[in-house]
């Protein structure tokens, strides 16, 4: 199985065969074993970026099922603006999604967090910071803000949240270090609508309705604004084509909270 862990076995097996090809007197060409160092760092680096692949670690992108079933979720809130529009909108096409919120976003919005909770939406955390450098981070310091992040999410809601999707949906060998023990289900996403890229609605709708399938994670996002009515028409598109949304836990089979 092609993995982090197979990768660098293969690769520590060849560079040890061209040593040994060398000190038996073989003529090796002096730029082998860096080009050979080059590629796995390459690939190792340029897997990071593909959650779907579980070259590093397994990661829950989608559910396998038959039934026309599909969950929602929304990254990088809460937004004391945008977000309690969405939660308006969630309400009156009554669905369920998870909202993945950013740690230093929670102060000051407590109030949206438990509303999303009083209102039947699961809470997970995207980190404390969502910095630009966190897949940089020691792996005690990528802890401390998973650590941190759900610790408000407690202390605003009294759970204790057990899922967990990564920043930017990158997967590195730091990170998993830092989540063993922690007992976070790491969240990626099976479907996206690159929304971050395009804040044109007819785009982002075409984008979440192509190669749709049963048992996929949707991963929008609660900070633009577009998405109130994208959300509406979404949903309006999936009960035609007879799928249902329903919460993530209930398409995994997983508890979204400690206890």
């Amino acid at each position: 199985m092609f993995t982090f862990r197979s990768t660098t076995i293969a690769f520590f097996i060849l560079l040890l065969t061209v040593n040994v090809l060398a000190l038996a007197g073989f003529h090796v060409p002096f730029f082998l074993p860096l080009l050979l160092i080059g590629i796995y760092l390459f690939v190792s680096v340029t897997m990071s970026f593909f959650i779907r692949s579980g070259y590093h670690m397994k990661v829950n992108c989608r559910a396998k099922t038959n039934e026309k079933i599909l969950s929602v979720t929304f990254d990088d809130g809460p937004d004391k603006e945008l977000t309690p529009l969405m939660l308006d909108a969630l309400k009156e096409i009554k669905i369920p999604v998870t909202f993945f919120c950013i740690g230093k976003k929670i102060r000051g919005n407590e109030d949206i967090l438990q509303r999303m909770d009083a209102e039947g939406h699961l809470i997970g955390t995207h980190s404390y910071s969502h910095s630009n450098w966190f897949d940089l981070f020691s792996p005690k310091r990528m802890r401390n803000e998973l650590l941190q992040s759900s610790r408000l999410v407690f202390e605003t809601t009294g759970k204790n949240p057990l899922l967990f999707r990564p920043p930017y949906g990158v997967i590195n060998p730091m990170l998993k270090r830092a989540l063993r023990g922690t007992g976070f289900h790491v969240i990626g996403f099976s479907n996206r609508a690159w929304d971050t890229t395009s804040r044109n609605e007819d785009v982002i709708l075409k984008r979440l309705q192509k190669n749709l399938k049963p048992g996929d994670i949707i991963v929008l996002h609660d900070t633009i604004a577009v998405n109130i009515e994208v959300i509406k028409k979404f949903t309006e598109y999936l009960h035609q084509s007879g799928y249902r949304i329903v919460s993530l836990d209930r398409l995994l089979n997983i508890n979204a909270y400690e206890g």
